[in-house]
């Protein structure tokens, strides 16, 4: 389950540098999948996806495995729905 809160430039550092560390060990997908489901994706991204869904597809978030929970944290746990 992903918190609800802001995430700390901090824990943002330190999930960086282990993507990159997967990077450099030759494991790209690795690295993109930990990047998508642990960094959240920045609120104002999400909900311009949420905006122009239309183009992006009605499952863009779940297809792609985005962290939402600044997102949530900031919009409130049912902002997708509304």
């Amino acid at each position: 389950m992903q918190s609800t809160r802001i995430m700390t430039q901090k824990e943002r550092a330190e999930i960086g540098l282990k993507a990159f560390e997967l990077k450099a060990q030759g494991k790209p997908e690795e690295c993109e999948r930990m990047l998508r489901q642990q960094l959240p994706l920045q609120p104002y991204l999400a909900k311009f996806v949420k905006d122009h869904i239309e183009y992006f597809g009605e499952d863009f978030f779940e297809r792609n495995g985005f962290n939402l929970s600044e997102a949530e944290a900031l919009y409130g746990s049912d902002w997708l729905s509304r």
